[in-house]
């Protein structure tokens, strides 16, 4: 998601320099040693790749916006924001500035990200086979307890306690380091196989145990540095496949959200349909790494025919 920002400095330049392709003399820096004119920094700055790259972003966001923004609402968007703000905290400010960009900068991104979403839903169809593999796969909402524990040696008498009948809920509030779940006993919000906050290894442990049974070996995690013993409380039975055929659409669409060629491959189709003219000739490739692998997607449909 960050990387597909740039800076305030290069999103305020290069839109004030393209507003119109004619740009003038006029100064936008002055000093004793001379002045720099717009053009002298619009010549500079679309030789640049983030200049370039800014000026893809801007044509993919008119021409997307034109075909899916009916779909993608403002409020979506800021939902988005709001969330990447909680959970990085004051960091929020810090990482933004360390990956070059602002709040503005980010906003645009995410509205990015969302017609690019748009784009995939319309343009990929998902045959009954791979609906029913992900369907097959699907583990639904799960209500689990934990305990952490910075060392492995710790879960392991942790889990003593339990195996000679120690209360769950009591020793999370006792012995867990984990500040956001040891005060609830350990619990934890639900989620299912598609949450992405959680670890590969930490779903697939909870999902294996039986409601009321906990793991008897400590679960490492990466991100917590430290050692869980996970308790499943609960899980939502499984609806029929036709219930759950959009949401299994939906997963199959963040899958390929998350393989950058094939939407760029996608928007590259997109921006095809939109007979994009780039009028500055030192620019004709700013969209090319779209359009080539769009190219590519194509030849690869031709000769599986």
């Amino acid at each position: 998601m960050w990387k597909k920002v740039l800076g305030v400095l290069v999103a305020i330049a290069v839109a004030v320099g393209l507003a119109a392709w004619g740009i003038g003399p006029k100064s936008i820096v002055t000093t004793d040693a001379g002045n720099v004119s717009q053009a002298e920094y619009y010549k500079n700055l679309k030789k640049s790749p983030a200049g370039q790259q800014e000026l893809a972003n801007m044509i993919i966001q008119k021409v997307l916006n034109d075909k899916y923004g009916d779909k993608v609402s403002k409020k979506s968007v800021e939902n988005q924001f709001k969330d990447a703000k909680k959970q990085y905290g004051e960091q929020f400010s810090q990482t933004l500035s360390q990956n070059g960009m602002d709040e503005d900068g980010f906003r645009q991104s995410l509205e990015i990200q969302a017609l690019e979403k748009q784009a995939v839903i319309a343009n990929e169809n998902y045959s009954t086979k791979q609906l029913r593999k992900t369907y097959n796969d699907y583990q639904p909402k799960t209500n689990v307890s934990v305990i952490l524990t910075q060392s492995e040696d710790d879960a392991k008498k942790v889990i003593d306690e339990l195996n000679k009948g120690g209360d769950f809920a009591k020793l999370a509030k006792e012995k867990s380091i984990d500040t956001n779940t040891k005060k609830n006993g350990g619990k934890m919000t639900a989620f299912d196989s598609t949450d992405t906050n959680l670890e590969d290894d930490f779903k697939s442990a909870a999902f294996k145990l039986k409601d009321g049974e906990y793991t008897k070996i400590p679960v490492q995690s990466q991100s917590s540095q430290g050692y869980f013993i996970i308790k499943k409380n609960s899980q939502a039975s499984k609806k029929s496949f036709k219930t759950l055929k959009p949401k299994m659409k939906m997963i199959l669409v963040d899958q390929t959200m998350a393989d950058t060629n094939k939407v760029q491959a996608i928007v590259g189709e997109e921006l095809g349909k939109a007979d994009v003219n780039i009028k500055d000739s030192t620019l004709q490739n700013v969209l090319s790494t779209y359009t080539q692998a769009a190219a590519t997607a194509q030849a690869a449909k031709s000769s599986n025919k």
